[in-house]
């Protein structure tokens, strides 16, 4: 089940770039001595990497793309940038990893990852976690007090990690998880980017043709003998409104991207919404198939860790990030664990692709 999960999570369309070239990456890893080492590799992913500094007789730490100046880059706009939030948490979980499966106390690796990373928040969550830790909690117990930083996959997979006795590994997987959200994120976002730019350039040619460039055609349409066009009537019309009610207009929309963001927090208002996205055109498609790879990603993950699958369903649905599929997966989690078969249960849910 989890090999089959996996796979479609990680499939790719037909006639995508399966092969990828080179790529610079910094290395930190901890040799024989236990002594922190860094340096530069190329090569194809992360994980390539990695075990290419294993094979030098060291345990890698942390592996990041070297970033250029390339024209491969990803297209980034204010607003849409990666999360520095992911890849510091990503970047605990392997650094967490190494230290469990060198065999260093859970205390004292929070005590140097805390000292050591960059972002105040993180740190300051690794400290209150520490405290709990040291207060006789299990880890799982006190990273579920943070749901800021820690969502409920990661409390789960830290728990089943404590269970099983292979918290190393379960954090090693939550690290490659974390950093595949963020790149699968990326990716969307910069699939997003450009028809966002244009639909925003767009609407402000539209608005200053309204109130500078339409006004001063304005007595010329006076002078013109003979009824206007009903095109016509309704650009003037429009520009005559927003002159002379700018400030109403422009409170108005406020006030109505206000409401919208409060309705839209709603349980109601958030099943309305992502049904909406859903179904829009081009955008819909692109929707559902992030949420089916984050789902499908975190579910295959769970269940290699050994979480029960019906538990796995419930926190992997929490992940989706859309209700429509949320309720798809509860509605499945129930048929189960009544004893009916997984695919009879997807195949009465619509967001499900045949796949």
């Amino acid at each position: 089940m989890s090999v089959v999960l996996g796979a479609l999570a990680s499939s790719k369309p037909r006639g995508g770039r399966w092969g990828q070239m080179p790529t610079t990456y910094a290395y930190k890893a901890l040799d024989a001595k236990g002594e922190m080492q860094e340096g530069v590799l190329t090569g194809e992913s992360t994980d390539t990497v990695a075990e290419r500094v294993r094979r030098m007789g060291m345990r890698p730490v942390d592996v990041k793309r070297k970033r250029g100046h390339s024209f491969q880059q990803e297209m980034r706009i204010p607003g849409f940038g990666a999360t520095k939030r992911a890849d510091a948490l990503a970047v605990f979980s392997r650094q967490f990893s190494t230290m469990i499966g060198a065999g260093i106390p859970i205390l004292r690796c929070l005590t140097v990852l805390g000292r050591q990373c960059d972002d105040d928040s993180l740190r300051a969550v690794l400290e209150e976690v520490r405290v709990e830790v040291e207060n006789g909690d299990q880890l799982s117990v006190a990273v579920a007090r943070q749901p800021s930083w820690f969502n409920e996959f990661y409390v789960a997979m830290v728990r089943s990690g404590e269970n099983s006795g292979s918290l190393a590994d379960v954090l090693e997987r939550l690290a490659t998880a974390t950093e595949a959200a963020s790149r699968l994120r990326r990716k969307i976002k910069s699939a997003m980017a450009y028809p966002t730019v244009v639909a925003f350039i767009i609407a402000c040619t539209v608005a200053a043709m309204l109130l500078f460039l339409i006004p001063t055609f304005r007595d010329i349409f006076a002078g013109l003998k003979g009824e206007l066009p009903l095109p016509t009537k309704l650009v003037v019309t429009a520009s005559d409104t927003l002159t002379s009610y700018f400030p109403i207009v422009a409170t108005s929309c406020g006030l109505l991207i206000w409401g919208f963001k409060k309705w839209k927090k709603t349980d109601t208002g958030r099943l309305r919404w992502d049904r909406f996205r859903l179904r829009v055109p081009v955008f819909g498609k692109l929707a559902r198939l992030s949420a089916l790879a984050r789902f499908t990603s975190n579910l295959a993950v769970l269940v290699q860790t050994g979480v029960p699958f019906v538990d796995a369903l419930h926190v992997a649905s929490y992940t989706a990030g859309n209700r429509v599929l949320f309720l798809a997966a509860g509605r499945i989690a129930e048929a189960v664990s009544h004893g009916g078969r997984i695919s009879d249960a997807m195949a009465e849910e619509p967001i499900f692709t045949e796949m």
